[in-house]
């Protein structure tokens, strides 16, 4: 590229270059940005070079000042979304020549540039900071394109050649992710439709369509994104349908569903019921819904009509917590519900406030509350007052914590109240950072915090990112030792996980833990192996205590494939490995376990477990043998060659702490072994007495104790009813099935208990239960009066799912759509598309459903006009509910900061040349990492004190002429000939290719085996 050898470049890479080593945050090069591109105009394209120039070329993660300068280039002008794409693409290690070969994982764990960038271009895009302009249009459709291509063929060769087996890069898996992300948010945007008055789109709209369509189908779909359809329902909208060349459309099923649609004009309905039903969902399932998800959907069902979203989003809150009061609920799940009500629809409120002004959310939320009941139940009847009072002190507290996030004023709340207040309680408001630097320097504090957490007083939102925060940080400096005070804490109130995720996945949270445990290090040297052993069954239990309550899988994190022993432990523990298939290693760590375990003295007392046990065997060899060493201690004391009282007081040492999570391997192997076939039911039931009723005092191991019976509980429950109905007279097990029973339910999943199903099942007929509380909904929502909410879980949907096929789901649905009884088709629509869109673990099995029955258009003529209609209706509307709209919430900036400092370290005026060097006078001012992902060791303020650029490989300052860097940087606060020889700075002739920022690339064309014309749209 011509550039590269101008001067122009070369100041711009040492200024940023510059700016990067010294921590400048962004916006202070506001000024400093306009003065060099009055002095050095430099194209985008260019500009965008440069910037990705400065990437991490090696594994590790990129500064994530690189990011920030990249939002002030796209925001100021200077860089285009097209020319910041193929920068991108030009550098990344996803477009190299073999294709299939996998990047390297960062050491970190932290998200890839790549993903980082997208996530950057989607959020810009959604909130019209980076509209996307005609003169721009092309270039961005064809660098977006090109990305499209070299995912799909990067990853379709790869399923290709590897027969099925391949399985994705969790960080792979976040890429893809984000650039389905970015591809809708500028694709999706109706302004991009008038791109069909463009001279070039109509040859190029063929190969632009194909490759949305490879993307989503061999790329998204494959890897379960929730992204999957969402590109390929937008080919069939303009501006991408294709046309033939006789000018008619290819896709002439298309014309017959839009005939279908339009045979019933009536407009769609936003009811009160669904969003009742889609909240419902958000708080009853594995955690499915992030903000940017959540408020995606909001947009996309109201509109952009803010004001109705404010109001029915609050009818929705408290019409879930009625619900669940009424249903007669666990008191946690109720909890849940108002910690959602209290804590985070005020953090949403206030995204709503920046924009639409305080006065109309405050008008908005007067009016909701006008037709919110807070007597749901008759005031004669049990149990009224109660209730009530829990409303409305709910309403207070929702209130109070408006008043802390600025979205209400307090006159209001007593305009709402319609009495006047006695005075509010003062409640300080939590930062994350504070937190986080608070329970850093003392993880005790985080005790303290749990009580933050349950009340409702709008601060669970900043304890939880604090939770999250401070466990990511502790595990990437692996400080196992605090990370164990942080587990034990959180072990004994699993259910706060519950909360916790409302503001955030489960990814960022399990991941880090995920993979310490993979790779936890067993030092062999060192005098004591009982700490170690604690920390590691800490931390390991509070992960599978996490990973039962929502029954996520390693695909679910992205980590299929990884081969992380954790998830072995909950799924695969059932069965033990035969001697003969055991390692020679393996068989020595065994034989050293049951020594220590059942060995005995001449008074008959076991050993116990010494440290040379320990010392041969790593924690995760340990967990892996734990079944094997289950079953041959059942076969010995089987064989007489071990007596039960010996086995119970040696597995008895498996209840102390530092060994008590291997009770689910254990308890597991148990649940799947046969009552019958082994004639072992007295030692199985004398195991479980003694491993079930631990005698410890302990509060500690007591509480992991506890967290241990609720993963086993409800499987080793049936187990033994299943023992009972073969053999009653087995009394110890009517005793054991009883104390399990007070464990079951305890998950935080969609699934239902055996009760509710055999409950919805009683009639033979699950959809007879499903038709009569859809009927109620709809009813509900037409009712023009307030009244309090019909009975409505979401589980009762997926178990219907698990039990018979969706189809009988979704032909049920059609028939109340088509129910005459119901006139008010709108509403009925809207009940039943919430329905299918509510975000579980079902939801796309639905809408595949429906689209299977619209997809096949000779089965859809032979249907009677009113079928086909309502078929189509409802395809069509499911289908917009997962097109995201864009979101127009405008994100604050950072607070401004004086310019002048950095308008004389970057050169660009100041004093004359040649001023002493030093560092930035404060070095709080540089960037903090806003990143949630980011380590917290990375979020503390940099000093650059003693930092040479090999300590920075990326950032190696351009070489020039020194004398001309001196003229045109002035005062840059250090001796730049010193520091260049420092730095050891060459000439960019002189660099060898392995300093080279641009060494391997081929400039001149293609990446990999994507050549220029594949996308030449001109």
């Amino acid at each position: 590229m011509p550039w590269l050898e101008n001067s122009s470049y070369k100041r711009w890479q040492l200024a940023f270059t510059n700016a990067l080593h010294r921590r400048v945050e962004a916006d202070e090069l506001k000024r400093p940005l306009r003065e060099l591109v009055q002095k050095h105009k430099l194209p985008g394209d260019a500009v965008a070079r440069m910037l990705m120039g400065l990437r991490t070329r090696k594994s590790g993660s990129d500064d994530p000042l690189l990011f920030a300068y990249a939002r002030l280039l796209l925001s100021e002008g200077h860089v285009g979304t097209g020319d910041l794409l193929q920068a991108l693409l030009a550098t990344s290690e996803l477009a190299n020549e073999k294709g299939i070969t996998r990047p390297k994982r960062h050491a970190s764990g932290l998200p890839t540039c790549e993903e980082r960038i997208f996530l950057l271009l989607a959020e810009l895009h959604l909130t019209e900071a980076l509209p996307v302009e005609p003169a721009r249009m092309h270039r961005t459709t064809s660098a977006l394109v090109r990305w499209l291509h070299v995912v799909h063929e990067r990853e379709y060769n790869a399923q290709l050649e590897s027969a099925g087996l391949h399985a994705l890069d969790m960080l792979a898996y976040g890429t893809y992710e984000a650039l389905a992300s970015l591809t809708t948010s500028v694709f999706g945007k109706q302004r991009f439709q008038y791109v069909d008055l463009q001279p070039w789109w109509e040859g190029r709209r063929t190969a632009v369509v194909r490759e949305m369509r490879n993307f989503d189908v061999h790329v998204l779909q494959w890897m379960q994104s929730q992204w999957a359809g969402r590109i390929q329902a937008l080919t069939l909208l303009p501006p991408f349908v294709e046309v033939g060349e006789d000018d008619r459309p290819v896709l002439a099923q298309q014309q017959i569903l839009q005939t279908l649609a339009q045979e019933d004009v009536t407009p769609a309905a936003q009811s009160r019921a669904g969003l009742y039903i889609w909240l419902n969902a958000c708080l009853c399932s594995k955690p499915m819904m992030d903000d940017l998800g959540m408020l995606g959907y909001l947009q996309t069902r109201y509109n952009g009509d803010n004001q109705m979203l404010t109001v029915h989003l609050l009818h929705a809150s408290f019409d879930v917590l009625t619900n669940r009061v009424l249903s007669a609920r666990p008191a946690h799940e109720v909890k849940v519900v108002r910690s959602f009500t209290c804590n985070k629809l005020p953090l949403l409120l206030a995204l709503l406030a920046s924009f639409m002004g305080q006065v109309i959310l405050e008008t908005c939320i007067q009016s909701a509350f006008l037709s919110i009941v807070m007597d749901p139940i008759p005031p004669i009847s049990a149990g009224s007052l109660a209730v009530t009072d829990m409303l409305k002190r709910t309403r207070l507290e929702f209130l109070q914590a408006c008043i802390l996030h600025g979205v209400v004023s307090e006159s209001t709340i007593g305009l709402i109240l319609q009495e006047p207040l006695s005075g509010l309680p003062k409640v300080p408001k939590y930062t994350k950072e504070n937190l986080l630097n608070q329970c850093t320097n003392n993880v005790g504090r985080l005790e303290s915090l749990t009580a933050e957490l349950q009340s409702m007083r709008g601060n669970a939102g900043a304890v939880s990112l604090c939770i999250v925060d401070l466990i990511g940080s502790l595990c990437a400096s692996k400080d196992t030792m605090s990370l164990k005070s942080v587990c034990n804490i959180h072990i004994k109130h699993v259910e706060n996980m519950d909360i916790v995720m409302q503001y955030t996945q489960p990814t960022p949270l399990l991941v880090p833990l995920c993979m310490l445990l993979k790779d936890w290090v067993h030092d062999q040297d060192q005098s004591e192996f009982t700490p170690a052993y604690e920390e590691f069954a800490s931390i390991l239990l509070f992960t599978l205590a996490v990973l039962h309550r929502y029954q996520l899988t390693s695909g679910d994190l992205g980590m299929f494939g990884l081969d992380v022993f954790v998830f072995d432990i909950l799924n695969e523990s059932s069965t033990s490995t035969s001697l003969s298939d055991l390692s020679h290693e393996q068989n020595q760590q065994l034989a050293k376990w049951l020594e220590g375990l059942f060995a005995t003295d001449d008074q008959g007392e076991t050993s116990g477990i010494s440290d040379e046990v320990m010392r041969q065997c790593p924690p995760q060899a340990f967990y892996q043998l734990v079944p094997t060493l289950f079953e041959q201690s059942v076969m010995a004391c089987k064989a007489d060659r071990l007596s039960p009282t010996i086995l119970k007081n040696g597995l008895e040492l498996l209840l102390e702490p530092f060994l008590l999570p291997s009770l689910v391997g254990g308890l597991k192997l148990v649940i799947g072994r046969s009552w019958e076939d082994h004639n072992d039911v007295e030692i199985l039931l004398q195991i479980l007495e003694k491993l079930l009723r631990p005698s410890s005092s302990s509060a500690e191991t007591q509480a992991m104790h506890q967290a241990v019976m609720v993963i086993v509980a409800e499987p080793l429950e049936h187990s033994l009813q299943d023992l009972l109905r073969q053999r009653p007279e087995k009394i110890i097990a009517v005793g054991l099935s009883a104390l399990l029973r007070q464990y079951i339910d305890s998950t935080g999943s969609s699934t239902s208990n055996r009760a509710e199903i055999e409950k919805w099942a009683a009639a033979g007929d699950m959809t007879h239960d499903m038709r009569d509380v859809v009927k109620g909904l709809i009813s509900w929502a037409a009712n023009v009066t307030p009244t309090a909410p019909p009975q409505y879980q979401h589980q009762m949907i997926v178990a219907m799912h698990d039990i018979s096929r969706p189809q009988r789901i979704t032909d049920a649905l059609l028939g109340l759509m088509r129910d005459p009884e119901y006139p008010a088709m709108a509403i009925a629509l809207d009940v039943c598309t919430s329905i299918i869109c509510a975000p579980s673990s079902v939801s796309n099995t639905l809408r595949q459903q429906l689209t299977l029955e619209v997809s096949d258009t000779d089965s859809l003529l032979k249907r009677s006009m009113s079928q086909a209609s309502t078929l189509v209706r409802l395809h069509l509307s499911v289908e917009s509910q997962f097109v995201v709209h864009q979101l127009e919430i405008p994100f604050p900036l950072p607070q401004q900061q004086s310019t002048d400092q950095l308008m004389q370290d970057l050169g660009l005026s100041g004093p004359a040349i040649g001023a002493d060097g030093g560092q930035l006078d404060d070095p709080a001012q540089a960037l903090q990492m806003t990143d949630d992902d980011l380590q917290a060791a990375m979020e503390q303020p940099l000093s650059m004190e003693g930092v040479t650029a090999p300590a920075l490989p990326s950032l190696e300052p351009v070489g020039v002429q020194l004398e001309q860097a001196q003229a045109f940087f002035g005062d840059l606060g250090m001796d730049l000939e010193h520091q260049a020889l420092q730095n050891n700075v060459t000439s960019m002739g002189d660099q060898s290719a392995d300093d080279d920022i641009f060494a391997g690339l081929d400039l001149s064309g293609g990446m990999g085996d994507l050549v220029e014309d594949d996308f030449n749209f001109g």
